[in-house]
């Protein structure tokens, strides 16, 4: 089954709210004073879940000043009351009301005395201890605004979901003005106190580059106290719960300081409480350098910024050789952002006073005909590689972001043709060229340089070691990271994974960094397309750029990755070999059927030799390598298989002397929205243990089960059916975890909580289960409905009730306690599709951006062959969104390109 190919093609447009000014970074603030708040609630475990008991620790620096515990009055039996007030008796502990917790230790101490507030995923118990919520205005729209107190004269906490491991959390300005009177008079101000808030789950992944548990943080850090499970939540209140309860704040405060001495030994001024993710690790990084972002070093007409962001395109991935059997020699690029920004020599446009552009059509046109495979075997090459191109494409072979299946923005290396011309990076350019023979017919061309060097740069020492100095006016930083990663990893040094951390911090992400700003209704938003010029628009999604935003270096360090994937791709060609996927800055290097095993791994050393010219690092060796997938645990190499379904779905694997497959590597991607139907205990019967750790191989025990299943059908030659009846626990109902982040998924729960007093009520930051409903057909809720799948192969519309249940994590358990989020009634298993309902086609999973790649279709794919006769300006890629957030407003920004054609062109 192929869809056709698209007629209107997306490209990413710049985007700012009126009124928008560039930020100096600062790290001027004067930081917490030494106290701090460390606190954990336990709740009911009903879905509002209410507080119960929480407890805390003040401490002043490491002495520890109180500690004691807080309840909500009602929420427990007198009983309940009785012993827990006999154990703070017992144990030296000062009991208080959560009113009395809120006013004289959260407030007194995290907004009075200037101290720290400390736990693990804060916004819940935030949320938890809070009196009343709406939704949080300003900066922080888009989130929530939290009163802990009944007068307006004290302040609300504001927080703010970003991603799942990071929210903002700040103190709302109170309701009476702070400032003097006599103050005032001599228009001075207080200056406005926004706190300190460390959450352990935002400041671990940064740190760390992982997302922990408080459980697996414990374990990882090998505090003194450790996180244990306990089977008594929801119970009555005993001494060994409250035991369970007060440990787990001693174990936040154990975990604080041991994160706050890896902080510490980054050497940063920078407070604990501004460190969001590893992007804030980077940022505080080229703080301490004095590095001044683009918009604060130069003047720019940000309207110039609409071509290059034009430009843009992220990963690579892609399928090839699609659902078969497939030997392969699994390679990836040594740190690929930071290789090809040392190439390109980036490092010089970060620290210059902005950038120069020139129009560099002739020598562009020139160089594209003249440029050959081995010329990108120079290094010296890559530093002309900082440029764009208007081209009128005709068949050219580029990266086409398009709705391939209808619905969804997604990119495909294909071929593309349009009377509309549309810019590309130099990089794209060239890969079109090296990969088809033929070169793209290029308009127009800007050339990027680098400014002059700021002033005020300054060298800094990692970790306060001099070996580990970076002088920013003579080392290139991304360079100079990785040799120094190279360095610590051969002494054995802990600190490579910091290093490591930083490189990727500071190699991309912030360069490209837009935020975003869900307003309640259409506001103006500016807007620069291909043609330099900002024309306004209405809506609700708002975007605008990061303090280090730079389009140059995010534009040009993805089609930069994208051409080394084509040299790959080249390279492989020129020694007769396939390849059955490439995902960012990997290629599976793929055996054809005829060559034999020595021959073919002579030719995939020679493709990975070719690249052995552009290592910039003191290491020697190729910057594409063989992963370690391809070794057994001697060092052999050992024939490694790969099943690649969609893009980021594949499997590798060796085949055992019995015919099984042996798993090496397999994607997580598309599953992991649901909850683990059984646990690591639970294996699937028959399914053998994993040869390396599940974290290892990048997936839980129940992925990997699925896998071996999928990979055994292949191996028996029917790849289509694929029994999902190997464990009796895909048989429950499949459940997905469910949060309240932001006002407009808890207005989800509106008819729920319609009437019920707010302690009841679900809030803010609570968590439930979702389940997914079965087709209407299946749940007996129509009559006549087509059975067929429609033109996509889609099923047919689920059922119209919504399911949800307290959070548990036993999904059998959940589902026996399901009800409707608008009704409130109770629901049966019988409208919930099960975890094998669920998956029925996860391993057929259709690649639409190819041909020859629907739900049945195995082999090799094929480029489609896209003939563009619109375009449309987007915002942030995000899946399920249209132009600028709404769907409805896709046809208003593709009116804003015409205009923009119209002012400039005439057309």
């Amino acid at each position: 089954m192929t869809l056709p190919s698209p007629s209107q093609i997306a490209v990413r447009a710049y985007t700012e709210k009126p009124g928008f000014e560039p930020r100096k970074p600062s790290s001027s603030d004067i930081g917490p004073s030494p106290w701090s708040v460390t606190f954990d609630t336990e709740t009911t475990t009903d879905p509002s879940q209410e507080l119960r008991v929480g407890f805390y620790q003040v401490h002043e620096g490491e002495r520890l000043d109180e500690e004691g515990a807080f309840y909500r009055s009602g929420s427990l039996s007198s009983a309940e009351v009785v012993v827990l007030r006999a154990y703070c008796a017992k144990h030296g502990l000062t009991l208080r009301g959560v009113d009395s917790f809120n006013e004289e230790i959260l407030l007194g101490v995290c907004y009075d005395l200037g101290g720290t507030l400390i736990g693990f995923n804060l916004p819940f118990d935030i949320s938890r201890v809070a009196i009343k919520h709406g939704p949080a205005r300003d900066s922080m729209r888009g989130g929530f605004s939290f009163n802990l107190v009944k007068t307006e004269r004290r302040p609300r906490i504001r927080v703010k979901h970003l991603s799942r491991t990071a929210s903002l959390i700040d103190f709302a300005i109170p309701g009476v003005n702070e400032t003097p009177r006599g103050m005032r008079k001599r228009d001075q101000r207080v200056k406005v106190h926004r706190g300190y808030f460390v959450d352990l789950k935002t400041v671990s992944a940064a740190l760390r580059s992982r997302s922990h548990s408080l459980e697996s943080l414990t374990d990882a850090l090998g505090t003194v106290t450790r996180k244990s499970g306990s089977e008594e939540h929801g119970g009555p209140l005993t001494d060994s719960y409250l035991d369970y309860a007060r440990a787990d704040v001693q174990a936040t405060w154990e975990c604080y300081l041991a994160l706050k001495s890896e902080y510490a030994r980054h050497g940063l001024g920078r407070d604990l409480s501004r460190i969001l993710s590893e992007a804030s690790l980077g940022k505080a990084y080229l703080t301490e350098m004095g590095v001044q972002p683009l918009m604060v070093s130069q003047e720019i007409d940000r309207a110039s910024f609409g071509p290059i962001m034009c430009a843009y395109y992220g990963g690579r991935a892609e399928v090839r050789i699609r659902r078969t059997i497939t030997e392969v020699i699994y390679t990836d690029f040594k740190s690929m952002y930071p290789t090809v920004n040392t190439l390109m020599g980036l490092w010089r446009f970060v620290i210059a006073e902005g950038y120069q552009v020139s129009d560099g059509t002739d020598d562009v046109r020139a160089f594209l005909a003249s440029v050959t495979l081995d010329d990108l075997q120079n290094p010296d090459t890559w530093r002309r590689l900082p440029a764009i191109c208007r081209v009128c494409p005709d068949e050219d072979l580029f990266p086409v972001r398009a709705k391939y299946d209808g619905q969804v923005n997604t990119i495909g290396l294909n071929h593309l043709s349009s009377d509309r011309e549309v810019w590309y990076a130099l990089s794209d350019v060239i890969a079109a060229k090296l990969l088809t023979g033929k070169a793209p017919e290029i308009v127009e061309a800007r050339v990027f340089k680098p400014g002059p060097v700021q002033k005020g740069l300054k060298p800094i020492h990692l970790f306060g070691d001099d070996r580990y100095q970076i002088d920013p006016q003579k080392d290139d930083l991304f360079n100079r990271l990785i040799d120094l990663r190279d360095d610590a990893k051969a002494r054995g040094d802990d600190r490579q994974l910091a290093i490591k951390i930083l490189a990727n911090s500071t190699s991309y992400g912030i360069f490209i960094e837009m935020q975003r700003d869900n307003a309640p209704k259409k506001e103006t938003i500016r807007i620069a397309g291909p043609d330099d010029v900002f024309c306004d628009a209405e809506s609700t999604a708002l975007e605008q750029p990061g303090n280090y935003f730079h389009p140059i270096l995010g534009v040009t360090i993805t089609a930069a990755a994208r051409l080394m994937l084509a040299l790959a791709e080249a390279q492989a060609k020129a020694q007769g070999l396939g390849w059955a996927f490439c995902d960012t800055d990997s290629l599976a290097i793929a055996r054809p059927d005829d060559m034999d095993r020595s021959d073919f791994r002579a030719r995939a050393e020679a493709v990975i030799d070719w690249f052995k010219p552009l290592n910039p690092y003191a290491k020697p060796g190729s910057i594409l390598q063989m992963e370690d997938v391809n070794f057994t645990g001697d060092g052999a190499l050992e024939p490694l298989y790969a099943f690649a379904i969609s893009a980021k779905r594949y499997a590798l694997f060796n085949i055992a002397e019995d015919g099984a497959p042996i798993i090496r590597k397999a994607s997580a991607h598309g599953l992991g929205h649901l909850i683990p139907p059984y646990g690591e205990d639970d294996p699937a019967p028959g399914v053998p243990a994993p040869i390396v750790s599940l974290g290892k191989l990048g997936v839980c025990r129940w992925q990997y089960d699925l896998w071996y299943a999928i990979l055994s059908a292949a191996l028996q030659g029917t790849p289509d059916r694929v029994p999902l009846d190997y464990h009796p626990a895909l048989q429950k109902p499949a459940a997905l975890r469910y949060g309240a982040t932001s006002p407009a998924l808890l207005k989800w729960m509106d008819h729920y909580n319609a009437g019920k007093p707010y302690a009841a009520q679900i809030r803010p930051f609570g968590f439930l289960v979702g389940f997914q409903t079965k087709p209407a057909i299946q749940c007996g809720l129509v009559e006549d409905l087509d059975a067929t799948p429609n033109k996509r192969g889609r099923p047919s519309k689920a059922s119209a009730t919504k399911p949800v249940a307290a959070f548990e994590r036993n999904p059998e358990l959940a589902a026996s306690r399901a009800f409707d989020r608008v009704t409130g009634e109770p629901l049966g298993r019988e409208v919930m599709q099960t975890y094998a309902g669920a998956l029925t086609r996860y391993h057929i999973s259709p690649e639409w951006k190819f041909e020859r790649a629907g739900y049945a279709e195995c082999g090799e794919t094929l480029r489609r062959h896209v003939r563009a006769d619109s375009v449309m300006l987007i915002g942030k890629e995000a899946n399920g969104v249209g132009a600028f957030g709404e769907p409805d407003e896709t046809v208003k920004t593709v009116e804003v390109f015409k205009i923009v054609k119209d002012a400039n062109h005439g057309t």
